[in-house]
């Protein structure tokens, strides 16, 4: 797989050298741009459908783009590296699965950090843009640009047990669905049993009874139907999220004529900020329909709240630690991010 890689990067490497010089500003230009996602899923019509479409506009027609979902052009795990070297020119990458090189971006991930998902995305972009500390000490040095940053709506806890939640201490012994790292700690910090698992096989654990419940949006339940077995859930709480971009090469970047390289930053800019209002208005609707196929919301008194808050502080601080003794500036991020999020970017 890396020598299959390697080449692909080799061969991109040996496209980008022949058409070294930047285009000119009249010069039709059609960008690649690549997913891992199926065609149709909810991300690609919510920002990069409307992403392509203001950069064709701005540019008056000068700029398409020809789309290749579902790892056409790359594994999900691969899409940084192969952005970087061409393969792809505009890519749905997600940070984390390149954690070894993008550890910093997991700050936005974080539980508890951020009440509404725009207020997370904003934040995330203003640190990874402009000089800010994501830019200038992980995405820079890597030689990605991103474009679209979104954080996705804060993940709840969703039960399919008919065991009865009324306090955080019900919690304690439920084995809970985590996508792993800051998600475990923070599960373990409050007495749940966190189970790593691949979505595809949650709804027969849930119904077999081999997992009490999950951490996910509800969005995304909605999507794999999970409505229909969940018995209760949590509101208005973050039980941390996932952060994803859509990113440029910096090579690509500067190969593009000056009126398309404004045009790509302004519709990034542009998607961000529509981009997480829509998954807002989405996630709203996604609880109401679960809500009415009788999933009863767990009304957690102000006592449990403070025990999450008290989880969740101690899982920020867990992570900020452990990215100091890596080297890498993790209390630095963490206070750029906080302030940016209080400052209602």
């Amino acid at each position: 797989m890396i020598v299959a890689l390697n080449r692909r990067i080799v061969a991109a490497a040996a496209v980008l050298a022949a058409g070294i010089g930047p285009a000119s500003a009249q010069e039709k230009i059609t960008l690649r741009l690549a997913e891992s996602l199926p065609a149709g899923h909810v991300i690609h019509e919510l920002v990069a459908k409307p992403f392509m479409d203001l950069v064709t506009k701005a540019t008056n027609g000068q700029v398409t783009f020809q789309h290749y979902p579902a790892e056409q052009l790359g594994k999900a795990k691969d899409m940084a590296q192969l952005t970087v070297a061409g393969v792809a020119d505009v890519s749905y990458i997600v940070p984390s699965y390149s954690s070894e090189k993008y550890p910093l971006t997991a700050v936005a991930e974080l539980p508890g950090v951020f009440d509404t998902e725009c207020q997370g995305s904003l934040a995330f972009y203003k640190i990874s843009h402009n000089g800010g500390i994501l830019e200038t000490k992980e995405f820079g040095p890597n030689q990605l640009r991103p474009l679209v940053t979104i954080a996705l709506p804060a993940y709840q806890i969703q039960l399919a047990t008919s065991r009865v939640v009324k306090t955080a201490k019900d919690l304690e012994g439920l084995k809970i669905r985590t996508t792993g790292g800051a998600m475990d700690l923070m599960m373990r910090s409050i007495g749940g049993v966190p189970v790593r698992m691949a979505a595809p096989e949650i709804y027969e654990s849930l119904t077999r009874g081999t997992l009490d419940g999950l951490i996910f949006s509800y969005q995304s339940s909605v999507s794999y139907d999970f409505g229909k077995i969940l018995k209760s859930g949590t509101e208005g709480l973050n039980f941390g999220t996932a952060v994803f971009t859509y990113s440029i090469g910096e090579t690509k970047f500067k190969s593009l004529p000056e009126n398309v390289r404004k045009a790509l930053v302004d519709a990034g800019e542009q998607t961000t900020r529509e981009g997480c209002k829509r998954f807002e208005d989405g996630e709203k609707a996604a609880t109401e329909k679960i809500k009415s196929q009788g999933m009863k919301v767990i009304e957690f008194g102000a006592e449990d709240k403070k025990v999450f808050d008290a989880a969740f502080k101690t899982v920020a601080e867990d992570w900020v630690r452990d990215i100091d003794k890596r080297g890498k500036p993790g209390t630095e991020v963490f206070k750029a991010f906080t302030a940016a999020l209080a400052a209602g970017h």
